[in-house]
């Protein structure tokens, strides 16, 4: 399920960013040491709670079905392939590359925890049926592990400090207009076709992939902005015991 978790991440895991410019690079070494770019990245990632949503992601594949419908079609051929050709960008490889070299020259360590589930074909506890609300309610869930409006403004303090981090987010913002492109092929159409056949409501996804990542639509329309979402008031607040089955 590596790819259903990678599109999770691209819709989850963005910088909702100020613009931020850069100082000249002598400025900078005026400053000392260039700051490392894993602790950087290890403080925003800190900040997400990876145990929790885990036991989300279980709850809701084995019991609500838009987002066993999402699951099902990331995971199909035209979602992998769409996936892949997202990487294969060649602004991406750059990109990725760039940030390899700059995670190998810090003296830190940079990992993300694995986003794997372990589950079966039977609920352990006999009331998580009712702990689901579609592919709202797992949007509004997530928002308590993955705190994003937290996170922005933590990484635009990072920003204005000017340092390695501001250099990552310009070239994590100039990646735009692949993003832009990629939504154009026909590969990636076919997967947000079927999204909205099962319910799903893309327009929501790009808008939150855009607002995360600090990139404002193309196009003429006039955004309304989106509220944080909260949890159903009829929500079920899960024990502490382990969900992972």
């Amino acid at each position: 399920m590596s790819a259903t978790y990678a599109w999770i991440l691209l819709i989850c895991l963005g910088f909702g960013l100020g613009n931020a410019a850069i100082r000249p690079a002598q400025e900078a070494a005026a400053a000392g040491p260039p700051p490392d770019l894993a602790q950087d990245l290890m403080d925003v990632y800190g900040q997400i709670q990876f145990k929790p949503m885990q036991k989300l992601f279980v709850r809701y594949l084995l019991n609500d079905g838009q987002f066993q419908a999402f699951v099902r079609i990331l995971n199909s051929n035209a979602g992998f392939t769409a996936y892949w050709r997202l990487l294969a960008q060649p602004e991406v490889m750059l990109f990725r590359q760039w940030v390899d070299q700059q995670l190998l020259a810090s003296a830190g360590k940079f990992k993300l925890e694995e986003v794997e589930v372990c589950t079966t074909l039977m609920n352990r506890y006999p009331y998580l049926s009712g702990t689901v609300f579609g592919w709202q309610g797992f949007l509004n869930e997530l928002e308590m592990y993955f705190p994003r409006y937290a996170i922005t403004a933590h990484v635009q303090v990072k920003v204005q400090q000017m340092g390695i981090f501001a250099q990552f987010y310009q070239r994590l913002s100039a990646l735009k207009v692949v993003y832009e492109r990629w939504l154009a092929l026909p590969n990636t159409q076919t997967v947000l076709n079927q999204l909205q056949a099962e319910g799903i409501d893309t327009a929501q996804l790009d808008t939150i992939v855009r607002e995360l990542f600090g990139w404002q639509a193309t196009n003429t329309t006039t955004a309304t902005p989106t509220p944080a979402p909260t949890v159903p008031a009829d929500a079920v607040v899960l024990p502490e015991a382990s969900l992972i089955l």
